[in-house]
């Protein structure tokens, strides 16, 4: 069974993919370790097992949603946009594959287009996905991560605490100074972004954020 996760720039997929490639029937993929096992779901070849292959998110930039139909299960993974930015902007990976964009009360709407772009894959086809939301997945990982396991249709086993690094499972070395999720991590644009700035992220994400269940405020 193949399983594909979706998801947007600093959204948790990481996290997410390194959690599950605990999992003892998965083996795990991510971002250009991902590209072999897409081009086996191209091919139409069908491995044994379970394969969980998260791509880079550039792969949810481009025209088309005929691959989908290669996959078993679809898995979406949003955060708040708000966090997301925040996060982007601090990595140092904002314009790695994508040019700045006009600034408005210090925010680049370039980056809000690219995540709004990217979150219409999911909108568009919500039947087809299983959301989880990043915000569950840290402060109720036990409930969520059973949810997923019973839509993946994987036995449920304990995930938590998660190897630090694991590079035949799809490990993220990114992941080596710690083995649980932190939910410290959520809502962090209410600390660190001003009124003015949560008004441009309401202008041009507000659909979105009532979509994902998102407060405005």
């Amino acid at each position: 069974m193949r399983v594909l996760i979706g998801y947007s720039m600093r959204s948790g997929s990481t996290l997410l993919q390194h959690i599950l490639g605990q999992h003892s029937a998965v083996r795990s993929y991510s971002d250009l370790n991902s590209l072999p096992a897409l081009a086996s779901a191209w091919l139409g070849l069908r491995p044994r097992g379970y394969r969980l292959i998260k791509p880079l998110d550039l792969f949810y930039l481009l025209p088309g949603s005929s691959l989908l139909t290669s996959f078993d299960r679809h898995v979406w993974l949003v955060r708040d946009p708000r966090d997301s930015y925040l996060s982007t902007v601090e990595s140092g990976y904002a314009y790695l594959f994508w040019p700045p964009g006009k600034k408005e009360k210090g925010i680049d709407t370039g980056l809000l287009k690219r995540w709004k772009k990217i979150a219409a894959r999911y909108l568009q086809n919500r039947h087809t996905w299983h959301l989880i939301r990043y915000e569950d997945l840290v402060t109720d990982p036990d409930r969520t991560l059973q949810s997923l396991l019973d839509y993946i249709h994987l036995p449920r086993e304990k995930l938590l605490p998660f190897s630090r690094f694991n590079l035949l499972k799809g490990g993220d070395f990114k992941l080596r100074k710690t083995n649980t999720v932190n939910p410290k991590s959520v809502y962090r644009f209410t600390r660190q972004l001003s009124s003015e700035q949560l008004d441009v992220f309401q202008h041009h994400l507000g659909s979105e954020l009532k979509a994902f269940g998102y407060s405005l405020a």
